[in-house]
């Protein structure tokens, strides 16, 4: 009898070595089909307030935390400052990099998919109930017609802060450009027009929530398998569909397919945690 990677695999001298890797190989698929990447963590209270408005302001000061992140290194000339950062962030990214630093308090991980996905996991508001640390995103049409078109037209996603202009934000906003903040969220772009403007709340984040609230994309989770090539004789076959579903993932500009920084995010694993029943009343049914 032998172990190894916590599967084991019997040995007998009636059965044949293909036999025998057969099984194993059964054996690995279904423990990589059921691998659950759970994380249990009781140490937080979701139903608290309390926890929520705290975790709502750590998202906050995390976001400025990466002031000065540049947008892209293609758009900067090599040997510059901008051009040698060790990090890049664009709009979505930097989102998805703050939760990424806050998933023990958030329970999750974002997946790699752009602002169209992060607005697909979260419920509208109305402005006026807008509070900081929520989220404004953009919809618009792309002048070019070589631009692929966004899912639900998304194109930006920018930090709501309010501030002393009340449209204060903090994002990534300019391709040339570095996190910082905004004075008003409203904006003339070169790239896309017929802007409109989508208001919506992280509470569902904050009680630990990350799926889809839209009937139309259900934006699955492939990240269990993405360790692995997709030729790889360990890959079950259902995982084929995850091409399909990759055709939902667009950059935010047609460019940006090239930027690593979108892949690299997403290798982080998400996480599950115990849901309260105020936050399971948060749930879409699958």
């Amino acid at each position: 009898m032998e172990e190894k990677e916590n599967l084991i695999v019997c040995m007998d001298n009636t059965e044949s070595l293909q036999d025998s890797f057969s099984k194993f190989l059964q054996a690995k698929k279904r423990e990589i089909k059921n691998r659950s990447f759970t994380i249990k963590n009781n140490n937080y209270n979701r139903e608290d307030p309390e926890f929520r408005n705290q975790l709502r302001q750590k998202f906050i000061d995390r976001a400025k935390h990466y002031i000065g992140t540049p947008y892209a290194q293609r758009y900067h000339e090599p040997g510059t400052d901008a051009y040698n950062s060790p990090l890049f962030l664009d709009c979505c990214g930097l989102v998805r990099q703050v939760v990424f630093d806050l998933s023990s308090e958030f329970g999750f991980t974002l997946c790699r998919w752009n602002q169209a996905y992060q607005s697909d996991t979260l419920d509208y508001v109305n402005y006026e109930d807008m509070k900081p640390g929520d989220l404004v995103f953009l919809s618009g049409t792309y002048y070019s017609p070589k631009m692929k078109k966004q899912i639900h037209d998304m194109v930006h996603v920018e930090i709501f802060l309010g501030g002393e202009t009340g449209e204060q934000t903090i994002g990534a906003r300019w391709w040339k450009g570095r996190v910082q903040i905004f004075d008003t969220y409203k904006f003339v772009s070169t790239n896309y027009y017929d802007i409109k403007y989508h208001y919506k709340s992280i509470d569902r984040w904050l009680h630990g929530i990350c799926q889809s609230v839209c009937p139309e994309h259900k934006w699955v989770d492939d990240r269990k398998n993405r360790w692995m090539p997709r030729n790889s004789i360990f890959m079950e076959e259902s995982c084929e569909a995850v091409e399909e579903i990759q055709d939902g993932t667009i950059e935010e500009e047609r460019e940006n397919v090239r930027n690593e920084r979108i892949e690299r995010d997403c290798i982080a694993v998400p996480l599950e945690i115990e849901t309260s029943a105020e936050a399971q009343s948060l749930m879409v049914n699958e």
